[in-house]
């Protein structure tokens, strides 16, 4: 059964690495590094996943909870984005619509929120010191990679709608889960 548990998050990140794919278009835009972080971070977690300790069941049961909770949000996201023209993350094209449909309605970077879900939850099913400073890696990078598309936005034809669009939205967690409306999440 732990073999199982270590396996199966490993499992849900190769799925969504694979899924990207046929989400995401690649003739968009001029592709750039910058967003080849996120499968940096995929493999950092799977790196301190391999490390972390065996936690109670129930901890890991959370984990699997939350496994299921970021598969349903990248689905989610990429059903609600279907026959949309979307292009991997750091491309360098400028957005030409502000779309607010399906978990955009609560959330600006629905599958950047996914990716670090399903990293959180490798971390809570093998914790380490190591899968902590992963995940403070990995929210601090999505943040910097939210942020540079965030800035694509406010150069594009849409700007002032996208403005708007970010006063009723969370970056990553939806704004009812916020305090402040300036929150960088």
């Amino acid at each position: 059964m732990t073999d199982l548990l270590r396996l199966l998050p490993i499992g849900v990140l190769l799925w969504l690495m694979l899924a990207v794919g046929f989400v995401f278009r690649r003739d968009v835009g001029r592709r750039d590094p910058r967003g080849l972080g996120i499968a940096l971070t995929f493999w950092v977690a799977i790196a301190a996943n391999r490390n972390g300790a065996t936690p109670p069941l129930l901890v890991s049961v959370l984990g699997v909870v939350g496994l299921l909770l970021a598969v349903a949000l990248f689905h989610w996201a990429a059903f609600s984005i279907r026959g949309r023209v979307f292009s991997y993350a750091g491309n360098d094209d400028l957005p030409q619509f502000v779309h607010t449909s399906g978990p955009y309605a609560y959330i600006r970077n629905p599958f950047y929120a996914s990716y670090l879900l399903v990293e959180i939850s490798m971390i809570v099913m093998a914790p380490s010191l190591w899968g902590a400073a992963a995940i403070v890696a990995a929210t601090a990078y999505f943040q910097w990679l939210a942020r540079f598309e965030e800035g694509k936005f406010a150069r594009s034809p849409v700007a002032a709608e996208y403005h708007s669009y970010t006063l009723r939205t969370g970056r990553l967690l939806p704004k009812v889960f916020l305090r402040r409306s300036d929150s960088p999440f």
